[in-house]
């Protein structure tokens, strides 16, 4: 048996028998392989080889470089998308795979007995839990690689929604993380049930510890000083006449002025993503000074497997780099909302991640106009279903905001301003911050 691969490669390629159930186990069960992992099955070669043909791809991630099998590599492999999953679960997977080979701990044989303790887990709606089989008896597990291990917020939601089930039911809860410094009076103060585990696979020798947030590399040669639009030329290119007003008026304005307006954007955004840069302000990562980029890989629309890119973040915060990559694209759309908007980089009057009381009553930004009106910002990268935007409309509208909504592709956009456009105080807009 092989697997023939169609679409945009020029040349035909054959995945052998063996190829296509190494990389189904890849996809389906490991999540993705540590580098010495790929080498028990593949060739070097014949790796580089898929990777240049984007059927594999390797990311950097807080434990070394981790190999998974791309959205190409998906449809060569299964002849469709159906079981698509996203990167990040898939390095979570990865994670907790290899976290439990290391302290022997091992996943309950199929059929074999268990506890039941994961309908606990979804019962309280506590997150991804697994029951695990440990020396000591069976417990409740946990394990998050991405942004740095679980945040406080997750911390808190697994106290309190687990503590007195736990506690009742004679069960313990583990969380395995890379940072075990992070909340660690919070955990202390669950010690009767919650405990959480440090893990960090050895690197290979030689290896370097990768990290995810770097400087950019300086310019090669001295880019040019003066207006990147100049004259009246561009006034009649369709590339530029389609731009915000705020946008033509930065481009026209020379590097240095530019290079002040991006970072002022970046401090009150928390996030800029590398094409916006380039297109809103021509410019390039190493002019900004004191910037971190954050190189990945995610679906830009999250539940399209189709949109899955690669994707530059910048942000000034080492903080905000440690986020998980839906929220710093996230942070992006509502970001590219603002320049459409043409809404100045005023943090008196642009609340990035603005906080209420509830959850519901969170837009993403807050913005006061110009007249002090006060218009609530919400970008939607596709995972909100009706029934949370009716609640998130109510909510807004109850307090007295006026409403802007921002979508991450055209299909909702027109479906949105269909549905929802007239509780709006402006047409659904399209953020398309990728690029």
């Amino acid at each position: 048996m092989s697997v023939l691969i169609r679409g945009r490669h020029p040349n035909r390629i054959l995945l052998p028998t063996q190829e296509v159930a190494a990389l189904t186990r890849l996809h389906q069960t490991d999540g993705a392989w540590t580098v010495p992992e790929m080498q028990s099955h593949l060739e070097v070669e014949r790796y580089r080889q898929l990777v240049r043909q984007d059927i594999l791809r390797c990311i950097s991630t807080d434990i070394g470089p981790l190999i998974l099998l791309t959205m190409n590599g998906q449809v060569a492999v299964f002849g469709n998308l159906k079981g698509s999953v996203s990167l990040i679960t898939q390095q979570n997977r990865a994670y907790f795979r290899l976290a439990l080979a290391h302290l022997g701990w091992s996943l309950p044989a199929p059929g074999g007995w268990s506890r039941g303790l994961e309908d606990y887990a979804k019962a309280a709606k506590a997150g991804r839990f697994h029951e695990v089989v440990t020396p000591e008896g069976n417990v409740l597990a946990a394990a998050k690689l991405t942004a740095d291990g679980f945040s406080r917020k997750h911390y808190g939601r697994v106290v309190q929604r687990l503590k007195s089930t736990a506690l009742a039911q004679d069960f313990e809860v583990y969380l395995i993380t890379p940072n075990a410094r992070r909340n660690h009076k919070l955990i202390e103060r669950a010690a009767s049930f919650l405990h959480v585990i440090q893990f960090r696979p050895e690197l290979p020798e030689g290896a370097a510890q990768l990290i995810r947030a770097i400087r950019p590399s300086p310019h090669q040669k001295p880019p040019a000083p003066g207006p990147y639009l100049a004259g009246e030329a561009w006034r009649t290119d369709p590339r530029f006449r389609s731009l915000p007003t705020s946008v033509q008026n930065i481009l026209q304005k020379t590097r240095e002025e530019r290079i002040a307006a991006a970072l002022r954007s970046i401090e009150v955004d928390g996030v800029m993503s590398a094409a916006q840069l380039r297109s809103f302000y021509a410019l390039e990562p190493a002019d900004i000074p004191g910037v971190l980029r954050v190189e990945t890989h995610l679906r830009t629309t999250p539940t399209q497997p189709a949109s899955e890119q690669e994707v530059t973040f910048l942000t000034l915060s080492r903080r905000l780099a440690r986020l998980d990559d839906h929220r710093l694209a996230h942070r992006c759309g509502t970001g590219r909302m603002r320049h459409l908007l043409n809404v100045p980089a005023d943090p008196e009057r642009w609340k990035a991640e603005h906080r209420g009381r509830l959850k519901l009553e969170e837009p993403d930004a807050l913005y006061t106009s110009s007249k002090s009106i006060e218009i609530a910002i919400e970008y939607d990268a596709g995972t909100y279903r009706p029934a949370t935007i009716e609640r998130k409309l109510t909510t807004f509208n109850d307090r007295g905001f006026k409403i802007v909504w921002g979508v991450s592709n055209p299909v909702r956009q027109r479906k949105l301003a269909a549905e929802i456009g007239a509780s709006l105080c402006h047409d659904v807009l399209l953020a398309e911050w990728w690029t």
